[in-house]
């Protein structure tokens, strides 16, 4: 592991000849999306992250550690995948924690490279990936480089998910303790307004999660159904949103096997829940947003 930089001087003197703060580009970020159930929308909320910093002009470094590799099946062969080597951890515990050096470099690189950083964590590995951060001091090195962190955790109105979105939280919350903790409602199946009082899922969400939620750097965000089942079809193509989007309706149509009025309802659909996205998420990733765009 490199030794930690200093942290990177600021201008002084006379600001007059720089750009007004509008058009400034955000720091860097830390944007982290883990899940401690599958299927939950998490590699699907970091595919669109992916793209928005795509749309606005910002680069970035995508990172995963999660068996199924999702994240790397959308956007290609620049994910870099963190394999911890469990069988060697019996010999050697830093097999378990040492493949977690390229993303610490990355973060560490970014006040030269201005890009964020992107981590998506699986089902399996919320807890060693918290345990790296905390052994790594990561917390103290974000700071120092000028680094805010996020970590999203998506979750479905369901009991186990629910219970699973808050066993994540708990574990980042206390791994990164500066971060921004953000629970992304996915309304796949139904919404949290719509729980009966006395269902399981409605005992999770008031007696697990809610109350994590409760106090600064904690959020709730939403992730809306998106309408005539139009993602699903595109991602089994692993096709990214910025595609799905500017995909020409008849090649749209022969692609997915639609008829072309019916691949022009996908795309305004996918168009729409993107919009939508980007408005929920501006607020805590000021990145997604172009310099000077409003």
């Amino acid at each position: 592991m490199p030794a930690r930089p200093s942290q990177p001087a600021r201008p002084t003197g006379d600001t007059g000849s720089h750009p007004p703060p509008a058009s400034i580009a955000p720091r860097p970020q830390f944007v982290t999306v883990a899940s401690g159930k599958g299927g939950v929308g998490k590699s699907t909320l970091a595919t669109l992250i992916a793209d928005l910093w795509t749309l606005a002009g910002r680069p970035y470094r995508p990172f995963q550690v999660d068996d199924q590799r999702r994240l790397g099946a959308m956007l290609g062969a620049r994910v870099a995948t963190i394999v911890p080597d469990y069988e060697a951890a019996m010999r050697a515990p830093r097999a378990l924690t040492g493949p977690f050096a390229p993303l610490y470099d990355a973060c560490a690189e970014a006040p030269r490279t201005e890009a964020c950083v992107l981590l998506d964590v699986g089902a399996n590995r919320v807890e060693l990936t918290a345990l790296w951060a905390r052994k790594a001091e990561l917390q103290e090195d974000l700071a120092a480089w000028g680094m805010s962190a996020v970590v999203l955790v998506p979750a479905p109105i369901e009991s186990e998910a629910l219970r699973q979105a808050a066993a994540t939280i708990r574990a980042f919350a206390q791994a990164l303790p500066q971060a921004s903790i953000v629970f992304v409602e996915n309304q796949r199946d139904g919404r949290l307004s719509e729980l009966k009082p006395r269902s399981d899922a409605a005992l999770v969400w008031r007696s697990e999660l809610a109350p994590l939620l409760d106090g600064p750097g904690r959020h709730h965000r939403v992730m809306p159904l998106i309408e005539a089942d139009a993602w699903s079809a595109y991602e089994n193509h692993a096709l990214r949103f910025i595609k799905a989007m500017s995909l020409a309706p008849i090649e749209a149509a022969a692609l997915l096997g639609e008829e072309v009025s019916e691949a022009k309802i996908m795309r305004s659909a996918v168009t729409a829940f993107v919009r939508t996205m980007r408005a929920e998420l501006a607020p805590l990733l000021p990145g997604i947003v172009a310099p000077g765009e409003a």
